[in-house]
């Protein structure tokens, strides 16, 4: 395992262990959210490139590597359709650079859902994104279709603001019309989040 992963590991597990009490403490499940309710979220952080499929190349590997450590940066919206379900949709864009310092970049839009688990004051919200992702490098661009499993882990500081970091798997699939050119992205996102209620 790399450092990197070793620290968001490390992290994971520190944020585990101090909400751990509060858990124990009050796990009612209450949410003190209803329908028409709305949130709008900033996030910023790591992008992780794993692996390719079907060639099973490991993109952190090889000296230097394939691709670098990104960042990633999104908008997103939703809004609670039960106490437990929100629906909504988000903007995103990421880059990381080859050995080369060329740029890949995506920018997906994904609509989205997610169901939370309340444990004030606490939320782990669990989702499942679809949606579209513009991918570019060098000369080359395509749009691809994007799924995005993630949870989130939020402390709600009061009825408008909570904050937390976020987890989400990026599967990209890249079709080509010579089907020994379709590739299968997978990446992963680690970031922080600010979450406002309204």
């Amino acid at each position: 395992m790399n450092k990197s992963l070793r620290i968001i590991a490390t992290l994971m597990l520190m944020f585990a262990c101090a909400a751990a009490p509060s858990f124990a403490a009050d796990n009612s499940g209450a949410s003190q959210y209803s329908l028409g309710d709305q949130t709008l979220s900033i996030n910023a952080g790591m992008f992780i490139p794993l692996f390719l499929l079907p060639t099973g190349t490991v993109l952190l590997s090889g000296n230097p590597s394939h691709l670098t450590l990104g960042v990633v940066g999104s908008l997103a919206w939703a809004a609670y359709i039960t106490p437990k379900i929100r629906l909504g949709a988000d903007v995103a864009g990421n880059f990381t650079l080859d050995p080369n310092s060329n740029v890949l970049l995506m920018l997906p839009f994904v609509v989205k859902g997610t169901y939370i688990f309340s444990f004030y004051p606490f939320e782990v919200p669990v989702t499942m994104g679809i949606g579209a992702n513009i991918v570019k490098y060098t000369t080359l661009s395509s749009l691809d279709l994007l799924l995005r499993p993630g949870a989130a882990f939020y402390w709600i500081f009061n009825s408008s603001w909570s904050f937390g970091f976020n987890l989400n798997y990026w599967f990209d699939m890249q079709f080509n019309t010579d089907p020994s050119l379709t590739r299968f992205g997978n990446f992963l996102e680690f970031s922080l989040s600010a979450l406002y209620h309204f």
